[in-house]
């Protein structure tokens, strides 16, 4: 049965799983960020809450490719280079201390990060533009989170936003990043005994059933006012954060 090649316990779980894929990468693709949070909230019940991020690394490699690729052309490539660069040295290192981590640690820790992007982005909005020492300074901070976590992308988002990216430019800008991040972090991950080749597998699957998503998001996004498309990315924050906190405190 290919639930149990996948790792899971029953099909139920399976289709539960490919219906979150779809729905979760519509979001995201709509919004530019949540769909992983969003994922990885749904996932975390189901296959463990140290699995998440191993598992949905390999979802957004096929995810975020995707995204970058049908909004390659409104990539911001000053703003990918002024993140990613800092960022890169601190995905490897957190990445690389991931599998100590205590699954209680692991599920605050999301949670705080995503629930953070809300005073972050209003912040940024009160202090106004982005300079690009700022923003690469963030792209430090960022990467120390985006090895052990999933959702470290509401952090840099109000110092894109700042930064003057909007709609179908943040999108297509966090999307390459965010596939960078991910092929450091899965080269990290290979390297420890986080990977079977189930987890593999599931996220492959998760990755090509969010293709549809993403596309049907883009749709949504360009009918989105910017207001409306901050309004939604903050709410979904909100659930995000505190399905990992409840994961959290029952892990102690």
């Amino acid at each position: 049965m290919i639930h149990e090649l996948l790792g899971l316990s029953d099909t139920l779980t399976l289709v539960i799983i490919c219906i979150g894929a779809v729905a979760t990468s519509a979001v995201h693709g709509a919004t530019g960020v949540a769909g992983g949070f969003l994922m990885s909230a749904l996932l975390a019940p189901l296959i463990g809450v140290q699995a998440v991020v191993p598992v949905m690394t390999v979802m957004m490699l096929v995810s975020h490719s995707s995204r970058a690729m049908l909004n390659r052309s409104q990539i911001n490539w000053q703003a990918f280079k002024l993140v990613i660069v800092p960022a890169a040295p601190f995905i490897v290192v957190s990445a690389y201390f991931y599998k100590d981590l205590p699954v209680a640690f692991i599920g605050f820790l999301m949670g705080v990060v995503i629930l953070s992007s809300i005073p972050l982005r209003r912040l940024g909005t009160r202090f106004g533009t982005t300079q690009p020492r700022t923003l690469g300074a963030m792209g430090g901070v960022y990467g120390l989170l985006s090895g052990a976590s999933i959702g470290p992308g509401m952090v840099i988002t109000p110092f894109l936003l700042g930064f003057g990216l909007r709609r179908e430019h943040f999108v297509a800008t966090l999307a390459a990043i965010a596939f960078v991040t991910n092929i450091s972090r899965f080269t990290v991950y290979t390297s420890t005994s986080l990977y079977d080749w189930s987890g593999i597998f599931l996220g492959a699957l998760i990755g090509l059933l969010s293709i549809p998503g993403n596309w049907l998001g883009r749709s949504v996004l360009r009918k989105l006012s910017s207001n409306a498309h901050l309004v939604i990315v903050e709410a979904f924050s909100v659930v995000g954060a505190l399905q990992f906190f409840y994961l959290g405190y029952k892990a102690i």
